[in-house]
């Protein structure tokens, strides 16, 4: 708790019950460093706002997701979308759990929209108006929804746009951020906790549950693979003239590429038996 004039000039003991409210004070802190007293603090400095956001996902969204969890058709992403939160953690958690199942139940097959259906769009300004374009929707490409712009008449913009996408899941894939598998609790983190459970990562802040990366290697080859099926899609090249598709070759060859330099799905065997038979 921020405690420049929280404590009203007493000094705290031990078992005190000190009020506060998290606010929105213009800094990137986290939640736990932008806790004020809502009478010394919050009434003196109309700069501060109470921080509607944190409550909803932190305390609303909980208690409520509880509350619906016996209720066919609703999930933890469906009541945050109607409480007006990002409902992409969520989402990634409840993708974790299926491929965790589908995993443990031997299940391989999966249609290509079940498989993609929480991978980001590939989304950029329109060169001929302004208004976002979609390259990669539904698995199809997209022309403009305002100029009827096809996103393939200028290939070397969205070559570019695509190769910036593909940096930003890497990017976000080496960050290494990992969050607590509980909503209430949120703790987010890049330090590798020294506590363990049957090798499992213990979340430092709650201690009772553990830590999943908040973008896996599984998320961003997905992702990536995502963005290679849209552009490889045989019955999307057949139905465009020739120059579109000279175009779309361009653009899989930018994806083969980045697929070359990942070894994700490949196991090698020889590295994999390597010292278990010894050379004579």
């Amino acid at each position: 708790m921020n405690t420049s004039a929280g404590s009203g000039g007493r000094k705290l003991r031990s078992g005190d019950a000190v009020v506060y409210v998290v606010c929105n004070d213009g800094s990137s802190l986290p939640a736990t460093q932008r806790a004020y007293h809502p009478d010394l603090e919050v009434a003196k400095r109309p700069e501060l706002t109470i921080d509607a956001h944190y409550y909803l996902e932190h305390q609303v969204h909980p208690v409520v997701s509880r509350l619906c969890d016996p209720v066919d058709g609703t999930d933890a992403a469906r009541i945050a979308e109607c409480l007006g939160i990002d409902a992409s953690h969520f989402r990634q958690a409840m993708r974790r759990d299926e491929d965790d199942d589908a995993a443990l139940l031997g299940v391989t097959e999966e249609s290509e929209l079940e498989k993609y259906r929480d991978c980001e769009e590939l989304k950029f300004p329109c060169r001929g108006c302004g208004s976002e374009n979609k390259i990669c929707s539904g698995l199809t490409l997209e022309n403009c929804s305002e100029c009827k712009l096809s996103p393939l008449d200028d290939s070397a913009y969205v070559r570019n746009q695509l190769t910036q996408a593909i940096r930003r899941h890497v990017q976000r894939y080496y960050e290494g951020w990992h969050v607590c598998e509980d909503p209430a609790c949120a703790m987010k983190t890049r330090q590798t906790p020294i506590i363990l459970d049957e090798g499992k990562s213990v979340c430092p802040a709650c201690q009772q549950n553990m830590l999943r990366p908040e973008f896996s290697e599984r998320s961003v080859y997905r992702q990536l693979g995502f963005y290679q099926h849209c552009v490889d899609k045989v019955k999307v090249a057949e139905s465009q003239p020739q120059a579109v598709r000279d175009e779309l070759k361009k653009l899989k060859y930018d994806m083969d590429k980045v697929f070359a330099n990942s070894a994700y799905s490949e196991v090698s065997l020889s590295k994999l038996f390597e010292g278990l038979f010894p050379h004579k």
